[in-house]
């Protein structure tokens, strides 16, 4: 089964304790950034892989895609004061992005199929349509592992919200809201979670 969780980066300390409970790689990381809201977002990064993948072996992918050896996949996503984790049997992308107002018809254009650009110009909401594309494009090249250089305008995810057909593989998609964040699941199993389960840690 997927499963997908988040932590509150404010609820995060930058103790010593915590430093030590991830790998030294992930330390040298977080000393290298300068703003605090960084080190902790890369600290929730590596606190919830600790926590959900242990000492496992971790290798990176062709294009960057890190994966556990034990048969785990997982991916992660961070906007503003949250990180999420998702973590599956199989292959799993997710995202999570602020809605906040922007010029979503020039962005759109950016990543978007012209089918979508079209409902997008059509939509009551377009802050809700544009922010359920965007996501679910990215946590579906997430999960594909492909990385952000795929070409995202001849992806149309217009006709079926919840799943999309590619390469003669089903993906499914499962949408969850926080606090003013959408956030997207995608994944080649429909086994998702009802909810997203936040993670504390001192």
């Amino acid at each position: 089964m997927t499963e997908i969780f988040y932590t509150n980066i404010n609820n995060i300390s930058l103790s010593e304790l915590n430093l030590k409970r991830v790998p030294t790689y992930r330390r040298d990381k977080i000393q290298r950034l300068s703003h605090k809201s960084d080190k902790l977002r890369s600290l929730g990064a590596g606190l919830l892989m600790e926590k959900f993948i242990g000492d496992k072996p971790v290798k990176i992918g062709d294009y960057g895609k890190p994966y556990c050896e034990n048969g785990k996949y997982f991916n992660l996503s961070h906007s503003g004061d949250y990180v999420i984790f998702a973590v599956g049997d199989d292959e799993v992308g997710c995202d999570i992005e602020r809605e906040k107002p922007a010029e979503f018809e020039r962005l759109g254009k950016i990543v978007f199929h012209e089918n979508e650009i079209k409902i997008l110009k059509k939509a009551k909401n377009k802050q809700n349509y544009f922010y359920k594309l965007w996501t679910r494009k990215e946590a579906f090249i997430k999960c594909l592992g492909e990385g952000f250089h795929f070409k995202t305008t001849s992806l149309d995810f217009s006709l079926m919200p919840d799943r999309f057909e590619y390469n003669d593989c089903t993906y499914f998609f499962k949408e969850y809201m926080l606090s003013g964040f959408k956030i997207m699941l995608c994944g080649k199993k429909n086994d998702f979670p009802k909810d997203i389960v936040e993670v504390k840690f001192n």
